[in-house]
């Protein structure tokens, strides 16, 4: 599915570069960046009852914009994220909220959030070297919550295993950023990409077997800062 998203990233480009050539000082850009994903608000909270434990994680992406004057542009941004899940500090809280439960083990996986934006861009030159692009951009965010394992031990049952399975969900996502970058060669330029996303995922958790099915909807908001670093080209 990501693969098929990124073809998508490449044939808009090269749609946006076919209309650059009809635009007087028209110009574009390809950029590729990777770096810290910071989990905020109810993403990262410890609280048993609504929190997301969320660790901070990386990030990964591509971007590529299309400036039909030198400041105004529109553009598109793929980005991967990863982000741990907090363990240690769920199992405290688990075992704190069933007496029962005389030890609790656990496995966690990451959660996965991948995001499809597109938007609008404003560029400001600082200097001939140094300049900052605004972006404002809406999409898609699609989420995964953590693969888990549990081992615990019930004072009244004895020894129970458990598997928690992923569950998936995909909303509008909103994003607000600044890229800042500092020219190397003619073409080639250092990027610090800094950004702020928002989105509000709705994690359908099915419980027991059929007949008995249970289907329990957590939600959870999902704000998430980024600071990386990459490389861009111009053209």
């Amino acid at each position: 599915m990501t693969k098929r998203y990124f073809s998508t990233l490449l044939i808009l480009l090269l749609a946006l570069s076919a209309l650059m050539a009809k635009a007087q000082h028209a110009s574009y850009c390809v950029g590729t960046q990777a770096g810290l994903a910071v989990p905020l608000g109810q993403f990262s909270s410890k609280d048993y009852s609504n929190g997301g434990y969320a660790l901070s994680g990386t990030s990964y992406g591509l971007e590529g914009a299309w400036f039909w004057n030198g400041k105004w542009g529109i553009g598109v941004d793929v980005s991967a994220s990863s982000f741990a899940f907090s363990a240690t500090d769920y199992v405290s809280a688990y075992k704190a909220s069933e007496p029962a439960f005389t030890d609790v083990q656990m496995l966690s996986g990451p959660y996965i959030v991948r995001t499809y934006l597109g938007g609008a861009y404003y560029k400001v030159g600082i200097c001939p070297e140094v300049g900052i692009t605004f972006k404002a951009m809406a999409g898609l965010t699609r989420a995964w919550t953590p693969d888990q394992l549990f081992g615990v031990n019930s004072s009244e049952v004895g020894k129970l295993y458990f598997w928690k399975t992923r569950a998936y969900s995909a909303k509008m996502a909103v994003l607000c950023g600044a890229n800042i970058e500092y020219k190397l060669f003619e073409r080639v330029s250092l990027l610090l990409q800094t950004d702020f996303s928002y989105s509000e995922m709705a994690f359908v958790f099915a419980q027991g077997t059929a007949p008995n099915t249970v289907y329990n909807t957590k939600f959870l908001q999902l704000p998430v800062f980024n600071v990386q670093p990459g490389i861009n080209v111009n053209f």
